[in-house]
């Protein structure tokens, strides 16, 4: 029974979807025109602002439409998935209510393999894996030591640079006073 009614509204929500899009584009035609109208007149801001104006109530119609259709689909698709878990869990219900000798017959039917082999168990850490932590630590500390190192040795070229520019004599400029504009 749900599934003739999903399937009924299934059908009937396809040639709403078309009529929303055509009216949707006919809304759209409809503005372009009546913005053409607009630019012929004297006053055009308010002719247009009306055109929009109606255009933004045609297209708020017809998406509360949409948004009433999409939500008919959502139910729908999630009634399917209800249907098919109930018959799927009455399924697992019959089967495991059958005789435990019935059990063997049915396994030998069984031809597909199980839809998911159990996962690889991971060893546990061994004592080289952590051998390989300390290692990598030790790496990124002489990393950061070699950084930390070459930044100290900019810096100190820097401040010699600076000091040599200012024993020549060769001190910036400061920026020229602005004019009466914008001072105070």
């Amino acid at each position: 029974m749900v599934t003739a009614l999903c399937a009924m509204l299934a059908q009937a929500a396809e040639p709403e979807r078309e009529r929303i899009a055509a009216e949707r584009a006919a809304a759209m035609a409809r503005f372009a025109e009546q913005e053409r109208a607009c630019s012929e007149r004297f006053v055009v801001t308010a002719c247009v602002d009306a055109a929009r104006e109606e255009q933004r109530m045609t297209l708020a119609r017809l998406h509360r439409a949409e948004l009433v259709l999409n939500e008919a689909e959502r139910r729908e698709a999630a009634a399917r998935r209800r249907q098919t878990l109930q018959q799927k869990a009455s399924g697992q219900n019959a089967r495991a209510s059958e005789p435990e000798q019935a059990a063997p017959q049915r396994e030998s039917t069984r031809t597909a393999p199980a839809p998911n082999p159990p996962a690889p168990v991971r060893p546990p850490r061994s004592a080289s894996s952590a051998a390989e932590q300390r290692a990598t630590e030790s790496r990124n500390e002489a990393a950061f030591e070699a950084r930390a190192r070459a930044a100290q040795a900019h810096r100190e070229t820097v401040e010699r640079r600076n000091a040599q520019r200012a024993a020549q004599g060769k001190v910036a400029a400061p920026l020229p006073v602005p004019s009466g504009a914008s001072a105070p």
